[in-house]
This record gives C-alpha cells, sequence and structure tokens, in this order.
C-alpha cells in the first residue's frame, strides 16, 4: 500500500497553535486532546489522502482542494503527488469560503517541493 506525506504549511501550523491555545483558556486537558485529534486525523491522510470531500468551489475543487472535517474544525487540503498539503485548520463556523481565492492565489508558492 503506497502511503503519502502529510506536511502543515505554517499558516496551518498557526491555525493549530491558536486552536490549543484557545481551548486551554478553559481547559489544558481539552486543548491536549483536540491537538491529539486534529494530528491523528490528519495523519490518516497518508494511506487515505483523498478521505476528505471537495470542496463547494467549481474553482477549488477542479484544483483538487478537499476538506476533512475534525469536529468542529475543518482542515481544508490537497494532494499534490505523494504529498498532502494542509493549507488551514478552521472552525467550522468560520465563513472559509471567502478564503478559497487566497488559497488559489498562494498555492504555487506553497506546495513546490
Amino acid at each position: 500500500m503506497e502511503t503519502y506525506d502529510v506536511l502543515f504549511l505554517q499558516e496551518a501550523l498557526d491555525d493549530l497553535e491558536e486552536i490549543v491555545l484557545y481551548i486551554a483558556q478553559d481547559s489544558r486537558q481539552a486543548a491536549l486532546g483536540m491537538h491529539d485529534k486534529i494530528i491523528e486525523k490528519a495523519n490518516d491522510l497518508t494511506i487515505f489522502p483523498k478521505r476528505g470531500r471537495l470542496l463547494p468551489d467549481k474553482k477549488m475543487a477542479a484544483a483538487g482542494y478537499r476538506m476533512l472535517g475534525i469536529k468542529p474544525y475543518i482542515a481544508f487540503y490537497r494532494v499534490v503527488g505523494r504529498h498532502v498539503f494542509i493549507y488551514r485548520i478552521l472552525h467550522g463556523a468560520t465563513n472559509y469560503p471567502l478564503l478559497y481565492g487566497k488559497m488559489l492565489q498562494d498555492d504555487s508558492e506553497k506546495t513546490n517541493v
């Protein structure tokens, strides 16, 4: 079985840090649990890279962008060759369609492996 490398781009790492810090205000244990859950679900993409569904935006879907639910968060990613690039990790209530254009614009700079 082929495996893929999962790579968190800087914005996704920043998102993860913000999530942990926010949750830690109420519970350090819950923050660590959410961190581990996000990392575990993202690492599942090493074996099942197309597990998430394509984004509803036609341009984003055509470019191969997918979203993986990690309740209450969503990881936005794309498979390029043998790599899975995690772009963002956002709360499900975020108006994330506004970020689609930015992800497309920044994409070529960030995924040159």
